[in-house]
């Protein structure tokens, strides 16, 4: 193992070295990702890349068309009008579940990093998931991995899906306006948006899992989250542009990794603060543990979100046993690793 400092200065160098190995496997230069939300915390990992200039350093052309959420930004794909999702890894088990292989190959969060806040006086009363029984709960999108933490929350009171009325809020902004008109009485979503209603007394947050803690206590485990998915297909005919992809993302993760919450801040684009400076950084900081170190996605925590999806999610059940090992490709980050670092972290191995 190299020390950290020499892995930071091997960053210098990387883009070089990473585009060489990218243009050796494809010529695809144009890659086109879909975001559910692209100003939220979740997906910083991928801001950075874009805002840093590491995609173009990966002589890759990378435009990200941003939608109300996971759910919606899946849809696109799988209607073939977008090459790559930013989204949860809960999509794709659920998706080769019901016989759609497809494969995630660069982890951003590694914590679910989302949270559930509940409004005004039902927040007083609030003493478990069983207590959301008949709220309208809104997430991101129906079917969104917010959907599903709602839906793992429900089943671990014994409730079925339909206990709740599920609404679609969006993230940020809309979100926000949504909790404040009233128009639901919880709400799961991400950062900055859940601490931005908090600090305003608007919710109070009961559940949330971007911490190790938090995350223990919903899931009982890790779980991997956020990450850059595909279908196989585009893997095997574009190896040089994934491998570009994550050589991006793990450069993304590293720099995350060092950064003051300045340097963040002023990478960011300013509308994604929703001109509240001092609720970001609040929101930053609490969302910095559920990032990955090294972009790799844990074969232990991929199986426990394996375990948990089983536990509700029908078309996972009826599927019956899984190889979740096929649900993701660790090659092009192991790739990436060493291209900066001299030597794959042990994770890799």
């Amino acid at each position: 193992m190299i020390s950290r400092r020499s892995a930071l200065a091997a960053l210098a160098v990387a883009p070089a070295l990473a585009a060489g190995l990218a243009r050796g496997a494809s010529e695809r230069r144009k890659v086109v990702i879909a975001v559910g939300g692209r100003a939220a915390l979740y997906y910083l990992p991928l801001t950075l890349a874009e805002r840093l200039g590491y995609f173009r350093d990966e002589g890759l052309q990378v435009q990200i068309l941003d939608f109300a959420g996971g759910a919606k930004a899946l849809q696109a794909m799988m209607g073939g009008s977008v090459d790559v999702v930013a989204g949860g890894f809960d999509h794709v088990i659920i998706l080769r579940a019901k016989g759609q292989a497809l494969q995630s190959f660069a982890l951003q969060t590694a914590t679910p990093s989302l949270a559930l806040g509940v409004r005004g006086q039902l927040a007083a009363s609030y003493r478990g998931p069983a207590d959301l029984a008949r709220m309208k709960v809104g997430v991101t999108a129906p079917g969104s991995s917010t959907h599903i933490f709602v839906n793992h929350l429900l089943a671990s009171a014994g409730l079925a899906p339909e206990a709740v009325a599920i609404i679609g809020v969006g993230t940020g902004p809309a979100a926000v306006a949504a909790v404040r008109a009233g128009r639901v009485d919880a709400i799961a979503n991400v950062e900055p948006a859940i601490t931005l209603l908090e600090r305003s007394g608007t919710i109070k947050v009961v559940h949330e899992t971007m911490s190790e803690q938090g995350s223990r206590a919903v899931f009982g485990d890790l779980l991997p989250a956020g990450s850059l998915y595909t279908r196989e297909t585009f893997i095997n005919q574009n190896p040089g542009a994934t491998q570009a992809l994550a050589n991006a993302m793990v450069r993304a993760l590293a720099w995350l990794q060092t950064a003051t919450p300045e340097q963040i801040m002023k990478t960011v684009p300013p509308e994604y603060t929703l001109g509240e400076h001092g609720t970001y950084l609040a929101a930053l900081e609490r969302s910095r543990p559920g990032y990955s170190r090294d972009g790799l996605i844990p074969p232990s925590g991929a199986r426990a979100l394996y375990e948990v999806l089983r536990k509700f999610d029908p078309a996972v059940r009826a599927a019956g046993a899984m190889n979740v090992a096929q649900a993701y490709d660790n090659r092009f980050v192991q790739k990436a690793l060493a291209s900066i670092a001299g030597t794959a972290s042990p994770a890799a191995r």
